[in-house]
């Protein structure tokens, strides 16, 4: 159904409905809308084919607007090019405006205000390249993101751009509330080439009613709010974010407990427990002392991620599964040996010990072994016999014979005794072994100053030199062997002879005869022979005479020939030769040719002391040693260089000639010197080259540099082309001249709410409170400063911490100490308090945790109030002291003011943690005030406190337990929890869950 049919339906109805139907008000509303946007369908119909609406879109004039590109091609590819009212399409005459080739190339207008735009047309290029614009879509609207504007129409076809010098016309499916126009092809890497874009407005009322959802811009599932120009998006839980397009990090409120890693996901997280621990966040210690680890008896302990095992006796390691070897410390002395057992050792001890750990040497000498008086020394498993003189044997039993050892000396006969012997001495020996040999040199036999040695029953003379015989009595002969040599004398003396020499020889004997030769009486080198009180001397050559001393004249046979002068020498002679004669006498002619005088080739005669030369062609002189000159008749032409060689010249041609004699010019335009099409003009050595326009040097070389100008700015990057130039910007600039700078921040960088601050390719964020960073990306962590007193932990939020007071402590920052003594809960004595705690100092004549006892009064020893304290009175009686929640004589029934949960465990367990798990009402502040009794006594009263009373943050906190830390740990059997501020009727479902406990009381630290 056409606009026009379907708007005079409606008016049926509508008409209808008013009359006679009786429809609501809403409907009638509805109706009426629907109306108006068919009305305004039917004009835009209307006006497109011509009918009656053509006057209602209008074009808007663009020149002067501000425009940009992401980048620009050369000096003529401007993007303001494309809005100057040119239609030329040239582009080499700056009508058109170009990007550089790149990716997602982009051109955007700003109309300044706001239009209602219906129609957007390009005019593509003609001279070439059209083909560019394929896949150029337009986008219009009010964004500044280019992507999150509304599509003008589709993208351009293969056909349409193919069409050179073509207008592609887009009219936009309903017209956009417009001011911002963009042309981009954002799917691949072009050039986009724009020669004149013109934008068609209709009236503003045509783009009220606009759904600006239609593109569902909202991203994650998030509901998109219609807005008169733009929208807004209502996101589902889990993001944030202008197009719900941030996943909240979920983590960021530390959920996860124990150490846990937090793992984000939508909505939720999920957490990966530090070893030990499990459940959603990781709230439960794992029990490591189910597995029963600990073996051999021992007790086992929980701890985080491990077991503490309490060994029964004997055994050791982490879980006791370790036998201790009793053995190791060696109990068992003295080389017994060591057997383990439990707890215990068995010795098997070596001979000679006993005792359990064979500490006891046994004593062998009470059996008396030693024999003959000797004394006995107990070992080890034996004894040791010292035994008396004259005795011998292990226990000293045998009689020593002293004559076994040969004691009597020098052939005596020895006669045993008790520890003695006799000797009877052979002749010549005295003394009691016979040890002593009688001294016949006491007489003194021995003469002439002989050495006496006494012998066996004689005497042996060592005689002085000089003597013999048998007592050294008799002088010897000295001179009898004839010692003196050479003729000489001998005269005897005692132990020695004197010679007297003949003449020529000395010596103690003569024996040596005097050398005459000592004294070098032979002269000139001559050898000396020494004879009998003479010498005789061998002369050498040259010399003469009884001693050499006369030279022999060698010139006197005229040996020297050819007229040479001899000089007499030590025998031999010096000739000094005539000019052109040689040889020790100089009889040889010398060969002046020898020594090849003659150059050039030349042939040499010898002469007496000279040469003739017979000169080669081309050389004269003496020696033939000069060349003829063939330059000096200058046969190189035009200025080349003669270089003169036998018999022949070389010449050296100037630069710009050849041949033999340098008679050609060469054509230096033959190797096409000239570039860049210039025209060549040869000359003498060179060419003149006319060069074609846009280049200049002396051969054209050199392209004419458009950019020394420097028309690039902002540190762009001047690239010449021929007779223009292009810039290649800096990061951070555009424009045709890099003139503008990019505004960085227009893509929302700055995060967390930060204000952005455009600089020169960079943001600066000026970061919201609690957020720091670069991009302010990073949330402050307020616990660093430690705010946190008194042993809290500290959980980090945004700008602000929360603190999770140790027991005992309240306030903000846990700074405040918990003074339990404000409830008065001694009865008849003076609080005293203490961390987590107080004491109660009774007054005389009372006792108890609370003073509540009268001394020496029994009524309240069989604890006869069920939930309550016991007070005696001193003339006898007691009265019950109710605990909250409880009334009645006994406190036995159940009053409707104080609620209360209370847990019986199975046996007594020392208490480290109590989790109050929060259900129903008890979700709420209500369980603020709250306080945690654990105790042996089934009166909570009776029983200290675990913690402090929970603060407001406490029962306020999103997780869905709160811990209760018990600091010192409590014995218990009983854990009350009071909810003073938590009505009866109101039905709590708290539950009270032990976290932290081990079996049996606590132990003291």
């Amino acid at each position: 159904m056409d606009p026009a049919t379907r708007m005079i339906s409606l008016l049926v109805v509508l008409a209808l409905s008013r009359a006679s139907l009786g429809v609501m008000r809403e409907v009638e509303q509805e109706m009426d809308e629907l109306l108006y946007r068919d009305l305004m369908l039917l004009e835009r119909s209307l006006s497109t084919d011509g009918s009656n609406g053509a006057g209602r879109m209008q074009k808007l004039s663009l020149v002067g607007k501000a425009v940009q590109q992401s980048s620009t091609f050369g000096s003529k590819g401007r993007a303001k090019n494309a809005i100057d009212g040119n239609r030329a399409a040239i582009y080499q005459q700056g009508s058109c405006s170009s990007t550089r080739f790149q990716r997602n190339p982009f051109w955007r207008l700003d109309l300044g205000t706001e239009h209602c735009i219906a129609k957007v047309t390009i005019l593509n290029r003609e001279d070439c390249c059209p083909e560019r614009l394929k896949g150029a879509l337009v986008r219009a609207g009010t964004l500044t993101r280019l992507s999150q504007n509304r599509a003008c129409g589709s993208r351009v076809t293969d056909t349409e751009a193919n069409v050179a010098g073509g207008t592609i016309v887009r009219e936009c499916e309903k017209p956009l509330l417009t001011r911002y126009i963009s042309i981009g092809n954002l799917a691949k890497r072009a050039m986009l080439t724009l020669c004149e874009v013109e934008a068609y407005e209709v009236p503003m009322e045509e783009c009220t009613g606009i759904d600006n959802c239609e593109s569902s811009p909202c991203q994650n599932g998030a509901t998109c709010v219609n807005g008169v120009s733009d929208f807004s998006c209502t996101c589902a839980t889990g993001f944030t974010g202008s197009l719900c397009e941030i996943d909240i990090d979920e983590c960021e409120s530390n959920s996860c407990q124990n150490g846990a890693t937090c793992v984000d996901g939508i909505n939720e997280v999920s957490c990966a427990c530090a070893a030990g621990f499990t459940g959603p966040l990781c709230e439960t210690d794992i029990n490591e002392c189910e597995s029963n680890p600990c073996q051999n008896g021992a007790t086992c302990e929980d701890g985080i991620n491990e077991v503490s095992c309490a060994c029964a006796e004997g055994f050791y390691g982490p879980l006791c599964e370790t036998d201790i070897d009793e053995c190791e410390s060696n109990p068992c002395k003295n080389g017994a040996t060591c057997e383990d057992g439990i707890n215990e050792v068995s010795c098997a001890c070596a001979e000679g010990f006993t005792g359990p750990l064979c500490k006891t040497d046994i004593d062998e000498c009470e059996s008396n072994p030693c024999q003959n008086g000797a004394t006995c020394e107990d070992g080890i498993n034996e004894v040791s016999c010292a035994c008396a003189e004259g005795f011998y044997g292990p226990l000293c039993e045998t009689d020593i014979d002293e004559c076994e050892s040969n004691p009597c000396q020098n052939g005596a006969t020895c006669v045993d005794g008790i520890n003695e012997v006799s000797c009877a001495c052979a002749e010549g020996f005295y003394g009691p072994l016979c040890e002593t040999d009688i001294d016949e040199c006491e007489s003194n036999p021995c003469q002439n100053g002989a050495t006496c040695v006494d012998g066996i029953n004689d005497v042996s003379c060592s005689c002085a030199k000089g003597f013999t015989g048998l007592l050294c009595q008799t002088d010897i002969d000295e001179c009898e062997s004839n010692p003196c040599q050479n003729g000489a004398t001998c005269v005897d003396g005692i132990n020695e002879v004197s010679c007297a020499c003949a003449e020529g020889f000395y010596g103690p004997l003569c024996q040596t005869d005097i050398d005459e030769c000592e004294s070098n009486p032979c002269k000139n080198g001559a050898t000396c022979v020494d004879g009998i009180n003479e010498v005789s001397c061998a002369c050498a050559e040259g010399f003469t005479g009884p001693l050499c001393k006369t030279d022999i004249d060698e010139c006197e046979s005229n040996p020297c020939q050819n007229g040479a002068t001899c000089e007499d020498g030590i025998n031999e002679v010096s000739c000094a030769c005539a000019e052109g004669f040689t040889g020790p006498l100089c009889q040889t002619d010398i060969d002046e040719c020898e020594s090849n005088p003659c150059q050039n080739g030349a042939s040499c005669e010898d002469g007496i002391n000279e040469v003739s030369c017979a000169c080669a062609e081309g050389f004269y002189g003496p020696l033939c040693q000069t060349d003829i000159d063939e330059c000096e008749s200058n046969p190189c032409q035009n200025g080349a260089t003669c270089v003169d060689d036998i018999n022949e010249v070389s010449c050296a041609c100037a630069e710009g000639f050849y041949g033999p004699f340098c008679e050609t010019d060469i054509d230096e335009c033959e190797s096409n010197p000239c570039q860049n099409g210039a025209t060549c003009e040869d000359g003498i050595n060179e060419v003149s080259c006319a060069c074609a326009e846009g280049f200049t040097g002396p051969l054209c070389q050199t392209d004419i540099d458009e950019c020394e100008s420097n028309p690039c700015q902002n540190g762009a990057t001047c690239v010449d082309d021929i007779n223009e130039v292009s810039c290649a910007c800096a990061e951070g600039f555009y424009g045709p001249f890099c003139e503008t700078d990019i505004d960085e921040c227009e893509s929302n960088p700055c995060q967390n709410g930060a204000t952005c601050e455009d600089g020169i390719n960079e943001v600066s964020c000026a970061c919201a409170e609690g957020f720091t960073g670069t991009l302010c990306e990073t949330d402050v962590d307020e616990c660093e400063s430690s705010p946190c007193q008194n042993g809290a932990t500290c959980v980090d939020g945004i700008n602000k911490v929360s603190c999770t007071c140790a027991a005992g402590f309240t306030g903000t920052f846990c700074e405040t100490g918990i003074n339990e003594c404000d409830s008065s809960p001694c009865r008849n004595g003076v609080c005293e308090d203490e961390v987590n705690g107080f004491r109660c100092q009774c007054d005389s004549g009372y006792e108890g945790v609370l003073c509540e006892t009268i001394v020496g009064s029994k009524e309240c020893t069989t604890d006869p109030c069920m939930n309550g304290v016991c007070v005696d009175y001193e003339g006898g009686g007691f009265k019950c002291i109710c605990s909250p929640g409880y009334e009645g004589t006994l406190c036995e029934i159940k009053s409707a003011t104080t609620p209360q949960v209370q847990v019986e465990l199975t046996s007594e367990y020392c208490i480290r943690k109590i989790v109050i798990l929060k259900r129903g009402e008890c979700t709420s502040d209500r369980l603020t005030g709250a306080v945690v009794r654990g105790g042996t006594s089934s009166n909570g009263l009776h029983n200290p406190v675990c913690g402090s009373a929970l603060t407001v943050e406490q029962a306020q906190l999103s997780r869905s337990a709160v811990d209760v830390v018990c600091d010192p740990p409590l014995t218990a059997r009983f854990v009350i929890l009071d909810m003073p501020l938590l009505r009866v009727s109101q039905q709590p479902l708290c539950e009270v869950t032990v976290e932290q406990a081990t079996v049996g009381p606590c132990k003291e630290p």
